[in-house]
C-alpha cells in the first residue's frame, strides 16, 4: 500500500456505527510462558465501532497483552507484536458485518473481494494495520523478585504505510496511561484522500477500543473476585459446620448456599452489568467478614477446650497417686 502522508482535506462528516463491545479470544502462540502458566486468563480483545469517511473504513482493536519473559527490549517487543498483528483475523471478526452494513469502503466496493462461488463476495484484507504497544517488561538480567527496579516500560509502534498512524496510536495509549496493551487500527482505503482528518479517525477509534477493553477487564476482574470470595466463604462455612456436625443441620446456609458459594467456575460470565457485579462482590465481602468473626470465636472455643483437656490430663495422674 502506498503511503498517504499528503492526503487532502475533506469536509464531509464521517459516520460511526455503534455496536456493543465484543470480547474476542485471540490465538495464543505455544510459547514457554503459556506452558508455564496454563491457568493464566486468556487475553481480551475489544473492537471499536466502525468509522466510515468517504470511501474509507476505520476500526481499532485493543488487546490485553502481558509480555512474555523474553521481551526485554523494544526490538523483542516489536517482533512479538508484529506476529500478533499478523495473526489477527480481521476479516473473520468483522468482515460479515461490514459487508452487511455496506458503508464506507464497502459501499464503494473497494472493501470487497471475489468469494468462492459465482456471485459471492467477501471482505478483503484491510490495506493497513498500523499498531502501537505499551507494556511493562523485565529488565535484562532481572527475574522480577527485586521489586519495581526489575521492570521497565517498553513502547513500540508501526505505521504500516499510514504515515504517522502508529505514532498517533501510541499517543492515545500515553494519554490514557494504558499499559500491557496493543492497539491495532485497520483501514480499508477506497482511493479518496482524507487529509489530517484521518488522524482524528485513528485516535477516536483507538480511544473507543481502549475504553471497551477497560470495561471487559473490569468485568473479568469482578467475576474473578466474586468466585474467589465464594470459595473462601464456602471454606469458612465448612469450618463452622463440618460434615456430620450438629451445626450443619442448624445452619441452613451451609446447604442452601452450596450451589452459590464455591464450586462451578465461570458461573458469573453471563452477568455484564458492572454495577450488579460490584454489588455482588460487596455482598460477598460482608458475608466473609461476618463469617471471619464467627470462625474466630470457634477457634477460641476450640483452643479453650484443648487447654482444658490438657489440664485435666495433667491432673489425672496426680489424683491417682493420692
Amino acid at each position: 500500500m502506498s503511503k498517504r502522508g499528503n492526503e487532502g482535506d475533506t469536509t464531509d462528516t464521517p459516520s460511526v456505527v455503534r455496536k456493543r463491545a465484543r470480547a474476542y479470544t485471540p490465538p495464543r502462540a505455544p510459547t514457554l510462558d503459556v506452558w508455564l502458566k496454563p491457568d493464566a486468563p486468556p487475553p481480551l480483545l475489544a473492537a471499536s465501532p466502525h468509522l466510515n469517511d468517504q470511501d474509507s473504513t476505520f476500526i481499532s482493536f485493543t488487546l490485553s497483552f502481558e509480555p512474555p519473559s523474553h521481551v526485554r527490549s523494544v526490538s523483542a517487543l516489536t517482533k512479538e507484536v508484529k506476529r500478533i498483528v499478523r495473526e489477527l483475523d480481521v476479516v473473520r471478526l468483522v468482515g460479515e458485518e461490514l459487508l452487511t452494513r455496506n458503508e464506507g469502503a464497502f459501499q464503494a466496493g473497494e472493501g470487497r473481494a471475489p468469494g468462492r462461488g459465482k456471485g459471492k463476495e467477501r471482505a478483503r484484507e484491510p490495506d493497513c494495520r498500523m499498531w502501537a504497544a505499551r507494556v511493562v517488561g523485565l529488565n535484562e538480567g532481572k527475574n522480577g523478585t527485586g521489586g519495581e527496579g526489575d521492570y521497565q516500560l517498553l513502547e513500540a509502534f508501526d505505521d504500516d504505510g499510514e504515515k504517522f498512524g502508529g505514532e498517533r496510536l501510541l499517543r492515545v495509549l500515553k494519554e490514557k496511561s494504558a499499559v500491557d496493551v496493543i492497539t491495532i487500527c485497520v483501514r480499508w482505503f477506497g482511493g479518496t484522500m482524507l487529509g489530517p482528518a484521518r488522524f482524528q479517525h485513528i485516535g477516536v477509534t483507538a480511544q473507543d477500543s481502549l475504553k471497551e477493553l477497560q470495561t471487559l477487564v473490569t468485568r473479568r476482574d469482578l467475576r474473578a473476585d466474586i468466585e474467589r470470595l465464594d470459595d473462601e466463604i464456602a471454606a469458612m462455612r465448612a469450618t463452622l459446620a463440618p460434615p456430620g456436625s450438629p451445626l450443619q443441620s442448624v445452619d441452613g446456609a451451609v446447604s442452601s448456599q452450596k450451589s452459590a458459594d464455591g464450586g462451578e467456575k465461570g458461573k458469573y460470565n453471563q452477568i455484564d452489568d458492572i454495577v450488579r457485579l460490584q454489588r455482588l462482590r460487596q455482598a460477598r465481602e460482608k458475608t466473609k467478614a461476618n463469617l471471619e468473626s464467627r470462625v474466630g470465636w470457634v477457634g477460641l472455643d476450640q483452643s479453650r477446650a484443648e487447654d482444658a483437656a490438657a489440664a485435666a490430663a495433667r491432673a489425672a495422674p496426680a489424683a491417682g497417686g493420692a
